[in-house]
């Protein structure tokens, strides 16, 4: 399955790019995606339309079970949290009921601070673009001390209940200028295995 953390697409650039893009993922398997705030800042109506005729699954502050030889598990996503979209008790209404591994894809890693965290086993997200400018001796050139903190890779994060872990990419894309320094691209492919105890590992 491929997740896409948000930011298909951006103010100004060819709705056609971002299609194609998510052409080509489709064709690897199924593909689920949330909003980010570049989505926000573009067309995203016409972006979603598009994505809806590909046959993406768009996780709008919305649960999903992935069902496999009578198991399941909760992908859940949580809409852009700096368009201030996000809706986590909307969003975890299902997997609280029915609670199973749970595995969040959110834009934003912010959006973890004033949630409850407690029964979701794996946040993938995004947003920070690893710094996208990074300079050697000294990090990343613009950014906050949240972010300089979970910039990118694995982190336990603890929040006001509970905590989880969270993987943080850096992306493919750029934000203000169409440069990245001493910060490649990149994709992940995370392979899940059931533990002794039925969680994840």
């Amino acid at each position: 399955m491929v997740l896409v953390g948000g930011d298909i697409t951006e103010f100004g650039a060819p709705l056609a790019y971002s299609v194609e893009n998510m052409e080509r993922l489709r064709r690897l398997g199924p593909v689920a995606a949330v909003h980010g705030n570049h989505d926000y800042k573009a067309n995203v109506r016409e972006l979603d339309d598009k994505l809806n005729q590909l046959g993406v699954k768009l996780l709008d502050n919305e649960a999903i079970r992935l069902e496999q030889h009578g198991h399941f598990i909760w992908l859940v996503g949580w809409d852009d949290y700096s368009s201030k979209r996000t809706n986590v008790k909307l969003a975890m209404n299902e997997p609280q009921q029915e609670p199973a591994c749970t595995i969040v894809l959110t834009h934003d890693p912010l959006a973890l601070r004033k949630a409850e965290l407690q029964g979701i086993d794996l946040v993938l997200s995004g947003h920070t673009h690893g710094g996208q400018i990074y300079l050697p001796g000294y990090g990343p050139l613009r950014t906050s001390k949240f972010y300089r903190k979970y910039l990118s890779g694995w982190h336990t994060f603890t929040g006001l209940k509970g905590s989880t872990a969270l993987f943080i990419t850096k992306g493919f894309g750029t934000s203000h200028i169409p440069l990245r320094l001493f910060c490649k691209p990149e994709a992940h492919f995370i392979t899940l295995r059931s533990g002794i105890d039925g969680r994840i590992s």
